[in-house]
């Protein structure tokens, strides 16, 4: 069933059910559970979901560099390791599209061109689509993605 026909139809937990199987969404300011360690973070949309522990997390952790904050919370993290998990989150359950507001912007380049990497990646393995909203038209560039611009008036 369409999202617009579930919409309309106002079946707001179908559309719900629609949103958190087939989309992983990273904010720019990370949006962790302060409550939870980074891998319950991580591991958050596998959860709901009901889906086992398969190695994923601890496989994004590892390509992330987090596996030694696993056990930490946000609070003990730098900004650029929360982007870090919050994107770890956002691919745990293997999305169909992937949306990041300036996934890049809170982290080094060494880092950037991880995440970019992993965002590829995830496309090119899984079949998904990802979204990226970046000021930085160079990496959509430099990534051979379409670019799409928007410019406010």
């Amino acid at each position: 069933m369409a999202a617009a026909v579930i919409w309309s139809a106002g079946k707001t937990d179908a559309l719900g059910r629609l949103r958190a199987r087939h989309i992983g969404y990273v904010l720019q300011t990370g949006g962790l559970l302060p409550y939870l360690t980074v891998r319950e973070n991580i591991a958050l949309s596998r959860r709901v979901l009901g889906l086992g522990d398969d190695g994923t997390v601890a496989a994004l952790a590892d390509r992330l560099g987090l596996t030694r904050h696993l056990a930490k919370h946000p609070a003990a993290l730098s900004v650029g390791e929360r982007q870090r998990v919050a994107i770890a989150r956002a691919l745990a359950h293997r999305p169909t599209i992937v949306v990041a507001d300036e996934p890049t912007a809170s982290v080094d380049p060494m880092n950037a061109g991880r995440i970019l990497a992993l965002f590829l990646e995830t496309v090119e393995q899984f079949g998904a689509t990802a979204i990226l909203a970046t000021h930085d038209a160079s990496v959509v560039d430099r990534l051979g993605m379409r670019r799409l611009e928007h410019r406010l008036e």
